[in-house]
Parts: structure tokens; sequence; C-alpha cells
């Protein structure tokens, strides 16, 4: 704040607000003009009127431009108007001849110390803005990272929950609904849960539980909650939803496994279409693990593959953690 006269432009106002002003009289009206109270100018008007002879110039000014610095804000206004009228003044011929020269170099030089000083304020001005802007984008990207990770709590709860759920049907309904969340928020959900009716009857011939996106492949996706392994029927029913999609790949989730006839059907079915098989217990894992469930389905259905195998064994350790501020 150079309007708060530090030393040099303070010493250099005392040299030159006498010279601008002839008389005694003239220097009080000037800063009563710029806004100094009255209050602070009544003991120079009183020192004037009774003894002339001790009104110093100088040293006045001196006096007054000091209490107006230690009024810090109280004066920030007063100190301004009073800097702007000495860099705008122009009217030499009504100093003292032995003052004019002294008085115009030294308005010469205060209008350099303020052009210099608005420079530098202006440009710590914009340094301070940039510091603000980036202290705002850092505090956005802390707070989407801890938005994140909130979400991703929230997710492991519900998922976690799911468990202490007795009834099958509510516990089957809601597991399709918390699986496509996490895909959603894994950002590899295409579609939750939808039916397709039959055009003639509108009986439901179709139901799927969930699409999602795996190495640039529609996925469908089916989530079983079942007391025993899912059987050769129920993997050949989904096997007959993918055959009749071209270049769509297929993931069944099961809490209770496969049987054997199952993972062999699936893996007999894998020279006309891909088909992963998935413990739910994998999948609730990766989340404990903080692992990438991208990560993991990529190389689920990678190996699958590549091995021939519908029920790869994944290293769920090795998988990338997850990226916490691309994930929200």
């Amino acid at each position: 704040m150079y309007f708060h006269f530090p030393p040099d432009l303070f010493n250099i106002l005392v040299d030159t607000i006498p010279r601008l002003n002839k008389t005694k009289k003239d220097l009080l009206l000037f800063f009563q003009n710029v806004g100094v109270p009255s209050t602070y100018l009544q003991p120079y008007y009183l020192l004037l009127n009774t003894n002339r002879s001790q009104f110093k110039k100088f040293d006045v000014t001196r006096e007054v431009l000091a209490t107006l610095n230690e009024q810090t804000e109280k004066m920030l206004g007063v100190r301004r108007k009073l800097l702007q009228r000495i860099v705008e003044f122009d009217s030499f011929e009504t100093c003292y001849p032995n003052d004019k020269d002294r008085a115009k170099a030294n308005v010469s030089d205060i209008q350099k110390i303020v052009k210099l000083k608005d420079t530098v304020t202006k440009y710590e001005n914009y340094l301070s803005r940039e510091q603000s802007e980036k202290i705002q984008e850092k505090q956005k990207v802390v707070d989407k990272l801890c938005q994140s990770r909130k979400h991703f709590v929230d997710l492991e709860q519900r998922f976690a929950q799911l468990f202490s759920i007795q009834n099958p049907q509510e516990r089957g309904k809601k597991l399709e609904q918390v699986l496509n969340d996490i895909f959603m928020y894994f950002k590899i959900g295409v579609k939750e849960d939808f039916v397709i009716y039959d055009d003639e009857t509108g009986k439901n011939c179709e139901q799927i539980d969930g699409v999602v996106e795996i190495n640039h492949y529609l996925t469908l996706v089916e989530m079983k909650w079942e007391k025993e392994p899912i059987g050769v029927d129920k993997v050949g029913r989904f096997m007959s939803r993918l055959l009749v999609r071209k270049n769509v790949d297929g993931i069944i989730v099961s809490y209770a496994s496969f049987t054997e006839t199952a993972i062999l059907t699936a893996k007999e079915a894998l020279s006309i279409s891909v088909l992963a098989l998935v413990d739910l217990k994998d999948i609730y894992d990766v989340l404990n693990q903080k692992k990438d469930l991208v990560d993991f389905f990529s190389e689920l259905i990678k190996n699958v593959k590549l091995y021939k195998n519908p029920k790869p064994r994944i290293d769920i350790s090795g998988l990338k953690n997850i990226d916490f501020n691309y994930y929200d």
C-alpha cells in the first residue's frame, strides 16, 4: 500500500508540499481540501493566529503527514487524494521563484515513484489473483477428490450391506442397483437393467440386468445371488442372449460361483461368443482393496479371450489402484 507513505515518498512530500503552497494559510487550506480532519489542523490554525513565527511550514507538513500515516486505513482516502493532488499539480507560477525549480523536480520525482509503485502494486495484485486462482483450482481438485472418495465409500457400504439382507428377492434387486451404480462410478455403465417386451403379446420376453462397456465392447451383465452355484441351464439361457447380438460380450456375476458343468458349457461356447464367469466375492475384493474395477474387467475379458477360459483367476493385488481424481 504505497498510499501509506513509505520513507522515500514521505520525505520528498515533506520537501514538496510547503513549496507548492506559498503561504502558511495556503498550506493548511491544502490539507483541509484533501480531507484532513479539522481536529488535526486546529492546533496549527491556533498557532498561526497566536504565534505566527513558530509556524514552520516544513515542520507542520511533517507532523500532519506523520499523523495521517499513523491512522493507517482510517486516513487511506485522504492520503490517496493528497498524493493525487500533487501528482496532477501544474501551477508552478504560484510558487515562490526560488522554490519553483525545486518544486517541479520534486513533483516529477513523486510522479515517477507513484508510477513505479503503482506498477509494482498492479503486478502484486496480479500475482495475488493468480495465486488465488491456483489455490481455488487446487481446492476444486481436493473437493473433487473428497467427493469421489465419499461416493466410493458410500457404494462400498451399500455393497457390504447386501450380505445382511435375508429376503432373496429384495437382495437380488438391490444387488442389481448397487452393481449398476458401481459400474456408473467407474464410467463403464452404459445402461441399467431393462426389459424387452414382445411386440405382439406385450409379454416380458427378456430382462437384462445391466450393460457395461469394456475394452470398447458392449457387455451384457447378469447378476445372480442364489444359495447354490449357477448351473448349465442359466448359463445356457444367458448364452442365447449373446448369440442374437453381434459383437456383444457377456459377464455373469454369481454369489455362489458356478458348477463345473456350467463352466465347461461356457468354455465350449467361447468359439461363438465371449462369456466371462465372475464370483461376486472377486468384485467385493476388488473394491475392498481399492483396486480399479475397470482394470479388473479388462484383465478378465483379455484372459478369457487369450486362454479360452471363461473363469480365469485374476491377481487382484496386481491391479491398478483406484484413481479417485478420475472417478466420481
